[in-house]
């Protein structure tokens, strides 16, 4: 039991640690509609960087590529910046392109650039390397659906089914989010021309589908504040009177914790730090104060009391059923959908019960 406990206070700090990250060092890039977390880049080559991503993805590919050596001047090492300068060169100059990529790579293994290098390969024709770049950009980030796809058609397209079929069923069992990427795998199941496999990979798809719809109702069910607010504690939070409140909250019999998500999600978000932050002094390791007073300076664009809450929860208690929901949609606002839906079911399994444990009341 202690052993979960402490595997359930990981997982959590890990969580906090994913938002604080999402406010200092760390980088997020946008590339054919997805935001991708990334290296961090000197601010003198971020702008320069940004640029380069904005004509890329409009197909100016000189002036992507101008922006993005400006950018080297200031961070010449970045392994974001090499993989992006090989992409556009792949487009004319395989040679190039994998010169660039020998860069990416010279400092550390970075599955970015690996999965760049195969996808450039694949396209100059050249199976058998695209298949051992796919296979390390894997290796290094199992999740990547592109690169097991492409791994799964490249047997195809070399005649080894046989492959095609262990590795996409392979990844099918171990990866717990396809990204939405369903339908592709459906077909690509259906073009390796076995039954068995495809009536797997639908019950695997429905099975899934019917895991997530309950995990669905399950956190919908989380709720952050009471549904029917007391006017006389309303009436004081839109007055920006936080004792009033207080005792207005006390009168109907809403807890501390109640009135900080109240104030937060009735336009007072400055209230409703406060209200937390209080919490928070009686009770460092109030996880549910924190989620509270995380939002609330989400919500009013406070990022320096944001940093501080993080800083500060170096040791924190497990939050409860009623603030799992808020914390899902502070990750996937600051970090992404993925990070959220990774916190959701982690949740679930490992937390939930732990705090309501079955047969609780």
């Amino acid at each position: 039991m202690a052993a979960r406990a402490e595997a359930a206070l990981a997982l959590f700090g890990c969580t906090l640690l994913c938002l604080a990250c999402s406010s200092s060092r760390s980088t997020e890039r946008v590339f054919n509609g997805r935001t991708t977390p990334g290296h961090y880049i000197e601010p003198e080559a971020y702008a320069a960087y940004t640029r380069g991503a904005y004509h890329e993805a409009r197909g100016e590919w000189a002036d992507a590529e101008r922006a993005y050596r400006q950018a080297l001047e200031s961070d010449e090492s970045s392994p974001d910046i090499w993989t992006r300068l090989g992409a556009i060169a792949c487009r004319a100059d395989l040679g190039q392109a994998l010169e660039d990529f020998e860069q990416a790579l010279a400092s550390e293994e970075y599955a970015p650039a690996w999965a760049e290098r195969a996808r450039c390969l694949h396209a100059h024709q050249k199976p058998d390397a695209a298949l051992t770049a796919a296979q390390r950009a894997v290796q290094l980030e199992p999740r990547d659906a592109d690169m097991n796809l492409l791994i799964v058609r490249l047997y195809h397209a070399s005649s080894k089914d046989e492959q095609a079929r262990a590795w996409l069923f392979a990844w099918l069992l171990r990866e717990p989010e396809l990204g939405g990427r369903d339908s592709e795998l459906r077909d690509q199941s259906s073009q390796l021309g076995d039954a068995t496999l495809s009536a797997l990979v639908q019950a695997e798809l429905a099975r899934r589908q019917r895991t997530a719809a309950r995990q669905l109702t399950e956190t919908s069910a989380l709720v952050t504040a009471p549904s029917e607010v007391p006017g006389g504690v309303l009436a004081a939070l839109r007055a920006g009177d936080l004792a009033a409140a207080r005792a207005a909250a006390a009168e109907a019999k809403l807890s501390s914790l109640e009135l900080a998500l109240l104030a937060t999600k009735h336009g007072q978000p400055e209230l409703g730090l406060s209200q937390a932050q209080l919490l928070l002094a009686a009770d460092p390791r109030d996880a549910d104060a924190l989620i509270a007073a995380l939002d609330a300076a989400r919500s009013s664009g406070n990022e320096a009391s944001f940093s501080a809450l993080l800083r500060g929860a170096q040791s924190t208690g497990l939050p409860g059923l009623s603030l799992a929901k808020l914390l899902t949609q502070l990750l996937r606002g600051r970090i992404s959908d993925e990070a959220a839906d990774h916190w959701r079911d982690a949740y679930l399994r490992v937390i939930a019960p732990q705090v309501n444990p079955p047969g609780a009341r």
